[in-house]
């Protein structure tokens, strides 16, 4: 236990007492810890229990406890060498389904960039990159369809012919390399990505000088996560560095893939274990207030560019060190601070005292997956309600509680989470939560390959997924991130001030610790705080619905044939309104709809009326146009207890259907238990 500990924060001789985070662990590393500790000990080892048992001689009675009770016996993911096709999992098969409603986007483009300085081989480079595509599945997959049964699946390539494209710029004059270069990355970041083809990223080397390159991978996220960007690095390192010294790299054979992962997932989520955990989400949807949105800058539009701007953001490593401080006087990871402050301005923000937070975490729960690179993260939504009365340190024990929480129900997909009918009446305009918040810590990243020194690179992301989302990175320099938004409905300005009253808070808690939420969110002499007023929800608005179930009148809808009923009552239930608000001339996305919304919208149609409807009709038709086509193409049927039971009270056109775009993939988890 202590050796592991030991190992994993570099740091020989350690007490059984010695606290884990007091001596420099951080999320991260406490996740690396749990891996190494399930792997040796044949036990899941929950993250939560490193938190509650940080030391040793503590770790060591809890470890003992598991292995008791045979309650984390933990069960090795399947390992099929040489296999060619893998289901996908939900997040690929709602990205997908994205990258076909919107076409030639870069919206999951997931771009990188970093300066390689000294005496560089090129072809030996290449070379790494091809060891790595040969070690790494996940590089040689891209998206097919089953010849069998014409389902959506990941298809794994055994080979995949790679070269690295190198742009030489040491014709132009000196002083134009650094602009050419940041011209050229940046239009590399923004090239739409084929899909169907393997590998899934763009790749590039940019000579500058003899002994000054950069090198700019730029992978989709349906096969990315930012845990393999570490991985990416540390194979580069180890094997850059064996090449040049001509020996064996050293590096472990993968154990499992991408698609063995997947497959246990699909067979994870037929278990009593789910059901378990999904009982959980399920009590915590009905409990959780409606949450308000932010008011926008300019209306939302059928449709979605899929355009953002980003606001960088910058902490020194001063300040980050006094952040760090802080938190640990709390009791608290630099990373729970950091999500606290930003739920409690996006609170304050909006003028509500419930906010929920999108959180990403790194889905590795097996040893297995470790080493692996694919997309194997998920979104947790974090429910908080705010007291203004709270202390700092009160507040920030209360946020770690829930994050502890919910880590111990974080493998349910996301988007189960969304088929739930708890969900539906909160997934409105920009899904369940107001806002997505990304942490990760950076600082143990090797700055050398070989004998190359290594930089990091500023590249924008300038698609925008969420209406507004922050991610940071702790690095040895400090704090780096950016604030992103959605281009389509907040400005410039907005998002500039949203940044600055972001770092306002920071600051405030860096100076005042034990101050009260009230002072540390206190709009006095805030320029950006008043800015921000016009975000402000509407309260009257957002609260319509509610009003209306209690009984208000409503203007009466005009009559509908009855493939248009039907169809408008499975609308209203996906975007969470009153049926009889929806015309025959209504627009989906007018109504509230979004693109995961679209989603649940067609999976159901099909599961309830049995009739395929292609997605991207939803963006320009009305519902009396998708209802009066003559392109239904029926689909196989089942009997009734494939539809789900919040549908079954509803009238159908047809029994439920096995197939169909979205039914195939995601009938089996949408079904209740």
């Amino acid at each position: 236990m202590l050796a592991a500990m030991e190992q994993v924060l570099s740091l020989p001789g350690l007490d059984m007492k010695d606290d884990f985070f007091t001596m420099g662990g951080h999320s991260l590393l406490a996740a690396r810890l749990a891996t190494l500790l399930s792997r040796e000990f044949q036990i899941t080892l929950p993250l939560r229990t490193l938190f509650e048992a940080p030391t040793a001689e503590r770790l060591a009675v809890a470890v003992e406890a598991l292995q008791g009770t045979g309650a984390g016996e933990q069960v090795p993911l399947p390992n099929r060498p040489g296999r060619t096709s893998a289901p996908m999992t939900p997040s690929q098969e709602r990205i997908r389904f994205m990258e076909e409603l919107h076409p030639g986007r870069s919206v999951y483009n997931a771009p990188s960039a970093q300066r390689l300085l000294g005496e560089f081989d090129a072809a030996r480079f290449e070379s790494v990159l091809r060891e790595i595509i040969r070690r790494q599945p996940a590089l040689r997959t891209s998206m097919g369809t089953d010849p069998r049964t014409g389902e959506p699946v990941q298809s794994i390539a055994q080979f995949v012919d790679f070269s690295l494209p190198v742009i030489d710029l040491r014709e132009l004059p000196a002083d134009q390399r650094e602009a050419e270069l940041a011209e050229q990355m940046q239009e590399l970041a923004d090239r739409p990505i084929d899909i169907h083809r393997a590998p899934m990223a763009h790749a590039a080397l940019f000579k500058l000088d003899e002994r000054d390159h950069a090198f700019v991978f730029v992978p989709h996220h349906l096969v990315w996560d930012g845990w393999s960007f570490d991985l990416m690095q540390h194979e580069l390192s180890a094997l850059y560095d064996a090449a040049e010294r001509g020996r064996p790299h050293g590096l472990p054979a993968i154990a499992t893939t991408h698609g063995d992962y997947a497959e246990w997932l699909a067979q994870w989520m037929k278990e009593p274990v789910f059901e378990e955990q999904i009982g959980f989400w399920r009590k915590r949807f009905a409990a959780a207030p409606l949450p308000r949105l932010p008011n926008t800058d300019m209306p939302r539009r059928a449709g979605k560019s899929g355009q953002g701007g980003t606001q960088w953001i910058q902490i020194d490593l001063a300040a980050t060190q006094r952040l760090r401080e802080v938190a640990r006087g709390m009791d608290v990871t630099l990373s729970m601070l950091t999500f606290g402050l930003y739920a409690l301005t996006m609170a304050r923000t909006i003028g509500s005292d419930a906010i929920v937070i999108a959180n990403p975490v790194r889905g590795r729960q097996q040893p297995e997956t470790e080493d692996v690179m694919g997309v194997f993260n998920n979104v947790l939504p974090v429910s908080l309600q705010i007291d203004m009365r709270q202390s700092l340190p009160e507040f920030m024990r209360y946020v770690k509680q829930e994050l502890l929480t919910l880590m111990n129900y974080q493998q349910v997909p996301f988007e189960r989470l969304m088929a739930e009918p708890g969900s539906g009446g909160q997934a409105k305009a920009s899904g369940p939560y107001q806002s997505m918040f990304s942490f990760q810590d950076a600082r143990d990243r090797s700055r050398r390959l070989g004998s190359l020194q290594t930089r990091q690179m500023h590249l924008m992301q300038r698609g925008a997924t969420d209406d507004i989302g922050v991610w940071l990175m702790d690095k040895p320099s400090g704090l780096e991130g950016a604030l992103i938004y959605n281009a389509d409905i907040y400005l410039r300005e907005t998002g500039a001030q949203l940044r600055e009253r972001y770092l306002e808070l920071l600051q405030r808690a860096a100076d005042r610790p034990e101050a009260s939420l009230d002072y540390i969110a206190s709009a006095e002499g805030s320029t950006s705080a008043a800015y921000l007023r016009k975000l402000a929800a509407d309260t009257s608005r957002s609260e319509a619905p509610a009003g209306a179930a209690a009984g208000a009148p409503k203007a009466k809808a005009a009559l509908m044939n009855p493939e248009q009923a039907q169809l408008a009552q499975v609308w209203a239930g996906v975007v969470g309104i009153d049926v009889n608000d929806i015309r025959a001339s209504d627009n989906f996305f007018d109504l509230g709809g979004d693109s995961l919304l679209v989603l649940r919208a067609v999976q159901q149609t099909e599961l309830l009326l049995g009739y395929r409807v292609e997605p991207r009709r939803y963006l320009f038709e009305s519902l009396g146009q998708i209802a009066a086509s003559s392109a239904f193409q029926p689909v196989q049927t089942t009997g009734p207890d494939s539809i789900p039971s919040e549908l079954q009270g509803l009238p159908a056109a047809a029994t439920p259907p096995r197939g169909g775009l979205l039914g195939r993939a995601f009938g089996g988890w949408l079904r209740k238990g």
